[in-house]
Parts: structure tokens; C-alpha cells; sequence
């Protein structure tokens, strides 16, 4: 039983944490998309 309890709290453990790092990895994302977009219009090759 006290197995069992471990595991589910590790699970949900990992779930929490990849679901608070999910904002993170979806803004970097947009970051890398808004600077190719400004590339190609205003050409340059850094971020922003």
C-alpha cells in the first residue's frame, strides 16, 4: 500500500511540474517565431 501511495505521489508530482514548465517551453516557442518573423522583414540574423 505504502508503494502504491509513493508512486501516485510521484506521479502527480511530474505532472505539476511539466504542466508549470509548459508556459515556459510555449513562450519560447512564440520568442523563436517573433524573431524569424522581424528576420524577414527587417533581415539580421539575432534575436530581435
Amino acid at each position: 500500500m505504502m508503494k502504491r501511495t509513493l508512486g501516485l505521489a510521484a506521479l502527480l508530482l511530474t505532472a505539476g511540474l511539466l504542466s508549470a514548465c509548459a508556459p515556459l517551453l510555449i513562450g519560447g516557442g512564440g520568442a523563436i517565431v517573433a524573431d524569424q518573423v522581424v528576420e524577414d522583414q527587417n533581415g539580421g540574423d539575432g534575436l530581435f
